[in-house]
């Protein structure tokens, strides 16, 4: 059987052509980063941009991989929260708004520096979680606290992301302050359904061109959104 496309790929490919792009967060471990991505479906300039320190071993790593593929691309240490980033045609995020716990901030943040299209992915979560510690039904609309989760809530969710190949989500990343610092931007802090991930988008300013997941049972989605026009 034939592997789907993934959709932040075709996504990118849609719309990059003689567009500038940016990538929002996609440093981490490297290989989850999009700029090759754009930079061979004709975007006419690239950026990365990641809350990783100068220093970090990754910005190197990224840099030697992009050399071998013979492609150009500015590198940003910053944070969009707290900086006056410049608007691109293109901004691709994935990975990042769960992890945030400001995510409507970011959000907004996209929005304003989107020229003509944001491509934006988040972990998501089932409105119905069938785990051997039980079942968990959720509404429509919820946004899991990842803090707030305790006891059966907490292991039925942390089951259910670990037998999708995902991990601990409920894991409070202590090392880096977990919960109780707020500008600690590792943990999982807030999960969306996959319609409350696509209204949060729109809430922000953006219209839903397409969508669809990037894994099966609603652990991940992507969005093709564009900045909602001001009505005159």
């Amino acid at each position: 059987m034939t592997q789907a496309a993934d959709p932040r790929d075709e996504f990118i490919q849609r719309v990059v052509l003689n567009k500038s792009f940016v990538d929002v967060g996609g440093l981490s471990n490297v290989i989850y980063e999009r700029v090759s991505v754009a930079a061979k479906a004709g975007a006419k300039s690239l950026c990365m941009i990641d809350v990783e320190a100068e220093e970090c071993v990754w910005w190197r790593e990224l840099s030697e991989r992009l050399v071998e593929r013979n492609i150009e691309c500015e590198f940003v240490s910053a944070d969009i929260l707290t900086c006056q980033p410049k608007a691109y045609d293109v901004v691709h995020s994935s990975g990042v708004l769960y992890h945030l716990p400001k995510p409507m901030e970011y959000l907004l943040q996209l929005r304003r520096m989107t020229r003509d299209y944001c491509i934006l992915t988040s972990t998501t979560i089932s409105r119905s979680l069938k785990t051997k510690y039980g079942d968990l039904e959720l509404p429509e609309a919820c946004i899991v606290f990842v803090p707030a989760l305790s006891g059966r809530e907490r292991e039925i969710v942390k089951e259910w992301f670990v037998h999708g190949g995902r991990g601990d989500v409920t894991e409070r990343e202590e090392r880096f302050g977990g919960w109780n610092n707020v500008t600690n931007y590792y943990p999982n802090w807030f999960i969306p359904t996959v319609s409350a991930f696509k209204e949060m988008a729109c809430s922000a300013g953006f219209d839903i061109v397409d969508g669809r997941a990037v894994e099966p049972n609603d652990y991940s989605y992507c969005l093709l959104l564009k900045p909602r026009q001001k009505e005159s």
